[in-house]
């Protein structure tokens, strides 16, 4: 087991509906303005969601909710040059601190998952924290309880004994785009 905690999830695609109800809750939850989502649903073998991909009678309908990947090594932080996003100690999430952005948008350029994104109301980048201020007082994300279909799973990758650890072993989960060499914390059943 390693020494620090990173917290991430996997979400298995089998059980995900695409019902949307993460992306909401988490809307919700953030209070993010208009237009601007840290989360999203889209098809997992194309690009337009709710639209079945293959020909009869292998047609089918999957989906693939992202989300920030809180990676070992974020090239948003690499690349920020005001040094506004660290990588938090206790917990491994990847966070902006909006005070100090000063919303050039080289985080959004540099993230090759298209996961940050400026709030041009507020003038600084915006993404998921992993609902980090939960994690402090021992809840899960928001995305993770509200899901219907129980598709995420929660918890420290590094301790082998938790639920995720498990279930990414016993499920072969693996990160998406494990060739950008990021260290994503989010893993995927398909």
């Amino acid at each position: 087991m390693a020494d620090k905690t990173q917290y991430g999830m996997v979400i298995d695609t089998t059980r995900c509906m695409g019902c949307q109800t993460c992306v909401v809750s988490c809307k919700v939850s953030n209070h993010t303005p208009a237009g601007l989502y840290w989360g999203r649903v889209r098809s997992r073998d194309g690009e337009i969601p709710y639209q079945a991909t293959g020909t009869f009678p292998d047609a089918k309908l999957a989906f693939r909710p992202e989300l920030c990947n809180h990676c070992a090594s974020p090239l948003c932080l690499a690349n920020c040059p005001a040094g506004a996003i660290e990588k938090r100690e206790e917990d491994g999430a990847v966070v902006i601190d909006p005070e100090v952005c000063i919303g050039c948008g080289t985080c959004v350029k540099a993230c090759p998952y298209e996961i940050p994104q400026i709030d041009e109301e507020a003038n600084h980048a915006s993404k998921c924290t992993l609902c980090h201020e939960r994690l402090a007082v021992g809840e899960q994300p928001w995305c993770v309880l509200s899901c219907p279909g129980k598709a995420r799973i929660f918890g420290d990758l590094n301790d082998p004994n938790s639920d995720v650890a498990k279930y990414i072993a016993e499920k072969g989960a693996v990160a998406f785009h494990e060739e950008f060499g990021t260290g994503a914390s989010v893993y995927y059943v398909e």
